[in-house]
């Protein structure tokens, strides 16, 4: 009986020392998961900075999602393997099917958004570009050294006492406008073409002697030549020819609030199609869009999610990354954020 106790003691011994390991090793083993994830997050986010050649396949698709704001997440295995869960391509199994045609209707939504986004980040970054310039050309009156070709061209022209306007070129180029070789084709609006075009024939024969100056716009251009200012010919909201500096900036409207009105980097180079509006942000239907489109503009990874029938954007990072994975390891797989995935590691 002695002897029965002893094994018995020995064998549950045993069994709480074999229980004491294995804990430990899956302690050891979800470590290493986390320390895999955390290493997947930052070569994610190198590689959308440019810091980091992608080279192995999840590299490169997770890569191509965050710069191209395709919604994934991706998950570590037991045995290390990495797997990207792309929700663009997924059949939507991993939300029940109430939900699924909400989530849906979201993915179909991104592709609006995404369009959205290449709108106003590109418009704001042809406005910077243009504001870029005007800083350029400060530098340039304190003799700093042209260095673009624009910067020359600038020069030139300026130099010649020549109406010139720092505009862009149909790739988004900075270029130097003289306006009284470009007949004004850059002009959109077909009236102020018309009125510009003629402002542009009455200064080239002032300028050239043949007629004399009489408007107060001729003086003042003669007055921008003779003190070696740059100037170039608008049309402002009365409809009549005015002459500006390329530094000049927008007056702040009585009917437009300070804050919409870009700040000082309204200047009047930049044309109006390329001005901040209401319309950006109105483009948005639902709070969720905006801040998808936020992670977008960033190039910041992200996942959508559905509490109800909200919808939901996370941040694909390691902490929402390793809420995933311990839903998914307590509900057995229904957590799982796509189903449709990319096995990276063979």
């Amino acid at each position: 009986m002695s002897a029965g106790t002893r094994g018995q003691t020995l064998g549950s011994g045993t069994s709480a020392v074999a229980n004491i390991q294995r804990t430990l090793d899956a302690a050891k083993a979800d470590a290493g998961k986390q320390q895999i994830m955390a290493a997947v997050q930052l070569r994610i986010q190198g590689i959308v900075e440019g810091l980091v050649e992608p080279r192995e396949v999840w590299e490169k698709v997770a890569g191509f999602s965050a710069i191209t704001g395709q919604p994934f997440t991706y998950s570590v295995d037991s045995a290390g393997q990495i797997e990207i869960q792309s929700q663009t391509v997924d059949d939507l199994s991993f939300v029940n099917p109430g939900q699924r045609e909400a989530m849906r209707a979201a993915l179909n939504r991104l592709d609006e958004v995404r369009s959205a986004v290449d709108t106003v980040v590109t418009k704001a970054n042809l406005r910077s570009t243009l504001t870029g310039a005007v800083a350029r050309i400060d530098q340039l009156e304190l003799h700093a050294p042209a260095e673009a070709q624009w910067e020359r061209d600038f020069q030139t022209v300026k130099k010649l006492g020549r109406p010139v306007l720092v505009g862009l070129s149909p790739d988004g180029n900075l270029r130097a406008i003289n306006q009284l070789e470009s007949n004004f084709d850059y002009v959109e609006d077909p009236a102020k073409r018309l009125k510009l075009q003629a402002a542009g024939r009455e200064l080239t024969n002032i300028l050239n002697g043949t007629t004399s100056a009489t408007k107060s716009w001729h003086y003042e251009a003669l007055g921008n030549k003779l003190e070696k200012d740059d100037y170039f010919l608008d049309v402002d909201t009365n409809n009549e020819i005015v002459v500006r500096r390329n530094r000049d900036r927008r007056g702040v409207s009585a009917v437009r609030p300070l804050f919409q009105q870009a700040g000082n980097s309204d200047f009047h180079i930049i044309p109006e199609f390329l001005k901040a509006t209401s319309e950006d942000n109105r483009i948005f239907k639902a709070n969720w869009e905006r801040e998808a489109a936020a992670l977008i503009q960033a190039k910041k990874p992200f996942h959508l999610e559905i509490q109800g029938d909200r919808v939901i954007v996370r941040e694909t990072n390691f902490a929402t990354v390793r809420r995933l994975d311990i839903l998914n390891s307590v509900t057995g797989g229904a957590a799982k954020v796509g189903q449709a995935t990319v096995n990276i590691i063979s």
